[in-house]
């Protein structure tokens, strides 16, 4: 990594914990998907470890067929929420509505709609700040996901759906299927776009956060969640992105950090910064940190005598791969710094029941919700989705 490189990932890094910007914003994912016309349903499920977890739901397309399809539930990324899918009306929620899917849109626990649902208890909304961030991947996957798969097959009385996610979304999938195998047997087809898993060659100019894991650590010491916010109920970017230019530049400028590229860029999408980032919380951040770090796909770290405590080991578990048996359908990009090629190649090589892999070659990692050249590989999904439906 060039040196000039270096306080460019700084700034970006240290505004991105650091800032104090807590600007309310009221647009969701249901505004979304309304606006491009189409219709909407949110549901609510309680996991196991009594999280609450919001779906919404676009059961039927707009074009006046009111039949409702297979479902595919889809999973977002890091610091994100469900508004991935949604951005556009080239976007792959749209264009798997418009095929006869019925969609659903999960947002993990405290992220997006999950934010706001009232405590079936207290009937309340637990604010962001008085919420218990004691989870990691884990959790999400063997809790948040299980549920929603759950959740959705009774309702719509299939006995399978289809499961997708995005980066860290389709990390969670991974984990999902590999710690609960059980749940294969309720996938159709999996699709991972962009996964993040074992992350050896991911993002070459985060190498100083390598040489100095100090850095890391004490960034965030002391504290539940990241980014830090005076109000984390509140989002921070809000409607300023297209109100104000110099906002606007600089959300722009923030996309091109956020995809690792400064690639093609469709700026119709920027909506995505009026909920991003979202609290994640330390656990999580760390635990990805810790996969950075190091050449292989486990489960969080929690030092010799809490991994004993744990795992009856010194070092934890690997996420075993091998049990994730649902017929799997990868996307990636050539030039993704998040989830490049050659990790990309070390998953394929490890996942058994890999279908299809489709390479792109112009997408960034965030490519594919922000390029304007999304809709032919979303065609692409829609199609190998189709295929023996």
């Amino acid at each position: 990594m060039g040196l000039h490189k270096i306080p460019y990932v700084l700034a970006c890094t240290v505004f991105l914990i650091y800032s104090q910007l807590h600007l309310v914003s009221t647009f969701s994912t249901s505004d979304q998907i309304i606006g491009n016309g189409y219709p909407v349903e949110t549901h609510e499920v309680e996991t196991k470890d009594h999280f609450m977890i919001g779906l919404e739901r676009i059961p039927y397309s707009k074009n006046g067929n009111k039949t409702i399809g297979k479902p595919i539930v889809l999973l977002h990324g890091l610091y994100g929420t469900s508004m991935f899918y949604t951005l556009s009306n080239k976007s792959l929620s749209f264009m798997l509505s418009d095929a006869g899917f019925d969609v659903w849109l999960l947002n993990f626990r405290l992220a997006g709609m999950s934010k706001y649902i009232k405590n079936p208890k207290t009937h309340e909304v637990t604010p962001l700040r008085n919420a218990s961030w004691d989870f990691s991947f884990d959790e999400l996957g063997v809790y948040d996901t299980t549920a929603a798969i759950d959740y959705i097959l009774n309702k719509t009385g299939y006995s399978t759906l289809h499961m997708g996610g995005y980066s860290f979304g389709a990390t969670i999938c991974l984990i999902a299927l590999a710690e609960r195998p059980e749940y294969n047997e309720k996938i159709d087809k999996l699709v991972l776009i962009v996964p993040t898993a074992r992350m050896k060659y991911y993002d070459r100019r985060l190498i100083i956060l390598k040489r100095f894991p100090f850095l890391f650590h004490r960034t965030l010491r002391g504290r539940e969640y990241v980014p830090k916010m005076k109000n984390p109920d509140e989002q921070w970017f809000g409607h300023q992105c297209k109100n104000k230019k110099y906002m606007k530049l600089f959300c722009i400028f923030a996309m091109d950090v956020l995809q690792g590229n400064y690639l093609a860029i469709d700026y119709s999408t920027i909506d995505i910064l009026k909920t991003y980032p979202q609290p994640t919380s330390i656990k999580v951040m760390t635990h990805y940190y810790q996969l950075v770090l190091a050449d292989y796909f486990r489960k969080y770290d929690y030092g010799k005598i809490g991994n004993i405590k744990h795992y009856q080991s010194e070092t934890p578990p690997d996420y075993d791969l091998s049990q994730v048996t649902a017929a799997t359908y990868i996307y990636h990009s050539k030039y993704d710094v998040i989830a490049p090629p050659k990790d990309i190649k070390w998953l394929i090589q490890r996942l058994p029941n890999v279908k299809n892999v489709t390479m792109v070659k112009k997408f960034s990692h965030m490519g594919f919700a922000t390029s304007p050249y999304l809709r032919p590989i979303n065609m692409i999904i829609v199609k190998n989705l189709l295929e023996n439906k």
